[in-house]
């Protein structure tokens, strides 16, 4: 039994690790766009171009076969429902959004505003099993999680 939970718990930590990464990126990301929109003068400009530089380094990784490669090609497009393509559209939302804010209210309000919209977004999703992901049931333990998460947000943005 022992094992079991071990082994189930290695298997989660690396996605964990992963996504920690991630959020380290997005909040280097942020910063690093509001930069870039004060030497081109224009937040849309420095969101394409972050779009544009994110577009050419994941056309490389999928030119070497990484990760799958190109996957089913442009046959698998077909078979996507419509609100699968919007996930670059949601990109474009907390990017322009970010390259606009953090200049005005700093990256720990902008950050801790989108985990805010993340969690509530994320629990809405997995409580209801919308876009076709397996239903996780709301439980107070998930619940407590996430109200000490908007406390720790709130407190975070304390001057």
């Amino acid at each position: 039994m022992l094992r079991s939970v071990n082994l189930d718990y290695s298997m989660r930590i690396l996605p964990v690790l992963i996504m920690a990464l991630g959020g380290a990126c997005v909040s280097l990301q942020g910063p690093i766009n509001a930069r870039l929109r004060t030497a081109v003068g224009s937040p849309v400009m420095s969101a394409a171009i972050s779009f544009l530089s994110g577009g050419l380094i994941l056309c490389f990784i999928m030119a070497t076969g990484a990760f799958g490669g190109t996957g089913t090609g442009w046959k698998g497009l077909q078979t996507a429902p419509s609100w699968a393509y919007l996930g670059g559209a949601m990109g474009i939302t907390f990017v322009l959004g970010s390259v606009f804010s953090i200049p005005q209210v700093g990256s720990v309000v902008v950050i801790c505003a989108a985990i805010c919209g993340q969690m509530i977004a994320s629990i809405l999703i997995d409580t209801f099993g919308w876009f076709e992901l397996p239903v996780v049931p709301l439980s107070s333990w998930r619940l407590s999680g996430i109200l000490l998460l908007l406390v720790g947000v709130a407190l975070v943005q304390k001057k």
